[in-house]
């Protein structure tokens, strides 16, 4: 009898346990609507990052004399890198401002832009307000997620300008006229430009051939005859110095000659032979060309000479190399 106990409650057990599983997979299995729909708008967009040959924010024109310019080929590159239409690039600029004293400026005009790099100062100047270049930087894709293009640049300093270091900034926008888009995002959208302006001095002689006419023996012209010596474009002032040749007869080092010191030289016209002589080495006249400016970018001063002729010298035509130089 314990036996057949034990056993009828074991299969009661089972039984139960089997209903319970059952009930479990049948509420697995209850199902309903569980698929989502997603949507998404894609806009229009621009993104904008520029950077220098090296991948920096800086391009230097290096140090250029007043008066000169540097080639139009100095790139920087407009890079989209993840839009989805093209653009066209947009640039405007600062004046440039020496960095020790910014109110001394020179032209945002004198930096030119050009789609094409030249080997040449030429192309459009830079304005203050944005222009639209007509380069193209084309529209990403999913295979060309990163699209660019490049903008050239160069310079000229006018004559005239201040020595000394100064910078400009260049801005970019990219613009998609069609779309009415501008860029959306913005990782660098700025260069800063940077220039040395060396000191220096120009020389221009008017006129280059002077005549003390004709001259007897022991006799002498006054000290009258008129050089201006003319800065013509540098920037600091000048102190002009001279020197000169021997006179020889017909310009004939091998012929008969007399010496340089007869040659007198001032800086104020005289109504006598007076003056400094002449020498062979260049020297210091005292004579002062002021610097050049922006807004007076010629300056001079003169130096008057005289001659007087040795007794016993030869009839003939005489001639000398008189040398000014002007030191800054």
């Amino acid at each position: 009898m314990r036996t057949a106990i034990v056993l009828t409650s074991l299969i009661i057990a089972f039984a139960v346990m089997i209903v319970f599983s059952f009930q479990a997979l049948h509420f697995s299995y209850a199902s309903s609507n569980t698929a989502l729909a997603a949507n998404v708008n894609v806009g229009n967009v621009i993104y904008l990052s520029v950077t220098n040959s090296t991948g920096g924010n800086v391009i230097n024109f290096g140090s250029i004399f007043p008066g000169t310019s540097y080639n139009t080929n100095v790139p920087v590159t407009d890079t989209d890198s993840g839009g989805n239409i093209g653009a066209n690039i947009l640039v405007e600029g600062t004046s440039w401002a020496l960095t020790s004293n910014t109110a001394v400026t020179f032209s945002v005009g004198n930096t030119l832009w050009n789609p094409t790099s030249l080997t040449s100062y030429a192309g459009n100047a830079l304005t203050t307000t944005f222009a639209d270049t007509n380069e193209i930087v084309t529209a990403p894709s999913l295979s060309t997620p990163a699209t660019n293009s490049i903008i050239y640049f160069g310079l000229g300093v006018p004559s005239g300008t201040t020595p000394g270091n100064y910078i400009q900034t260049i801005s970019f926008e990219n613009y998609n006229a069609s779309q009415s888009t501008y860029n959306s995002i913005s990782t660098a959208n700025a260069i800063i430009a940077k220039v040395y302006v060396q000191g220096t001095c120009y020389i221009s002689l008017t006129p280059n051939t002077i005549s003390f006419g004709s001259i007897v023996a022991s006799a002498d012209v006054p000290t009258n005859v008129l050089v201006t010596d003319s800065d013509s474009g540098g920037n600091v002032a000048a102190s002009l110095l001279v020197s000169g040749t021997d006179w020889y007869l017909n310009g004939n080092t091998l012929a008969t000659s007399f010496g340089v010191s007869n040659t007198l030289y001032d800086s104020a016209i005289q109504t006598t032979y007076t003056g400094s002589a002449l020498s062979n080495t260049l020297a210091v006249t005292g004579i002062t060309i002021p610097a050049p400016t922006a807004s007076n970018t010629v300056t001079s001063n003169d130096i008057y000479f005289g001659l007087g002729i040795p007794g016993g010298t030869p009839a003939g035509t005489y001639k000398q190399t008189i040398t000014i130089e002007n030191s800054c």
